[in-house]
C-alpha cells in the first residue's frame, strides 16, 4: 500500500493516483519529423503518460506548424494520455518561447481535445495560472502546477509550503522537482512529499529528486506519495531518469 490521493484523475483508462505510480516518458527532440519518429518508437515502449516537451521544437513560435505537429503525435500514441509542457527557459526549458506561442498552443490543443494534461510553472502567479484554469472549465484536461531547481534543494518546510501554494494557486496536480546535493535532501523531499499528501489528500502530486543521487526518488517516491515518475525512452528530459524497462522491473516488485 502507499498514500495515495483521496481524487486520482482518470485519463484515457490511466489513473494518477492509482495504487502503482504511472510511469511517463518525455519526447523531447527538436524537428517535426525526428518528433513523430521518436514518438513511434517510444509507444512501443508501453508508457502510461507521455510528455511533450515542445519548448524543445524549432519551429515552436509557429503556433499553427505546432499545433499540426501535436495532432500528429495524438494520432500516433492514439490514447496514451499527453502532457502538454512549455518548460520556462527560466526553469530548466531548452530555450526562451514567447508566452504568446505558449498559451496560444495550450489553449488551441485543449480546445481539440488534443491533450490530457497542461503544464504551467507556479512563478506565473496565481493570477496567470487561474486564468489558465478557467481555459480547461468543461474539458476533459487538467492542470499541473510545476517548480523546477536544478540548482540546490530547499530545505524541507520550504519543498512543503511550494507545494501548498501550487495547490492554493489552483493546481489539479502539483510538481516539484529539485537537486540534491547531498543525502539528506533526498530525505528532504520525500518527507516533504508524505507532509503534503498527508496535509492535501485530495491532490495527486509529482515529485522528484533530481541527478545521481536523487535516482532512487524515481523508484521509490510512490511509497511517499508521488503519483507519477519520469523515465528514459531514449534521451532524458531531467537528469537522473532511469531506463524505462529498468524502473517498470523496479516498480513492479515494490507496488
Amino acid at each position: 500500500m502507499r498514500p495515495t490521493p483521496l481524487h486520482p484523475i482518470k485519463t484515457r483508462g490511466k489513473t494518477l493516483g492509482a495504487p502503482k505510480p504511472l510511469v511517463c516518458i518525455s519526447l523531447i527532440d527538436s524537428q517535426e519529423l525526428i518528433i513523430c519518429e521518436e514518438a513511434k518508437r517510444t509507444i512501443q515502449l508501453a508508457p502510461d503518460i507521455i510528455e511533450l516537451r515542445i519548448d524543445a521544437w524549432d519551429f515552436i513560435e509557429d503556433v499553427e506548424t505546432s499545433l499540426s505537429t501535436i495532432k500528429e503525435v495524438r494520432k500516433i500514441v492514439k490514447d496514451v494520455p499527453i502532457i502538454l509542457t512549455c518548460r520556462g527557459h527560466w526553469e530548466g526549458g531548452f530555450k526562451e518561447v514567447s508566452d504568446e506561442a505558449k498559451f496560444s498552443l495550450y489553449e488551441k490543443a485543449v480546445k481539440l481535445k488534443l491533450v490530457d494534461y497542461i503544464d504551467i510553472e507556479l512563478a506565473y502567479g496565481e493570477e496567470k495560472i487561474q486564468k489558465a484554469k478557467e481555459l480547461l472549465k468543461g474539458t476533459s484536461t487538467y492542470l499541473i502546477v510545476s517548480f523546477h531547481d536544478f540548482e540546490k534543494t530547499p530545505p524541507e518546510e520550504e519543498l512543503y509550503s511550494i507545494m501548498a501554494s501550487e495547490i492554493k494557486a489552483g493546481a489539479h496536480v502539483a510538481k516539484l522537482a529539485v537537486m540534491p546535493k547531498k543525502e539528506e535532501d533526498v530525505l528532504a523531499l520525500l518527507a516533504a512529499t508524505l507532509s503534503t499528501r498527508r496535509d492535501f489528500p485530495e491532490v495527486p502530486l509529482i515529485t522528484m529528486s533530481m541527478g545521481e543521487l536523487g535516482s532512487l526518488s524515481r523508484v521509490i517516491g510512490g511509497k511517499f506519495g508521488s503519483d507519477l515518475t519520469f523515465a528514459v525512452g531514449n534521451k532524458e528530459s531531467a537528469p537522473g531518469q532511469i531506463p524505462v524497462t529498468k524502473l517498470k522491473q523496479c516498480l513492479d516488485a515494490l507496488f
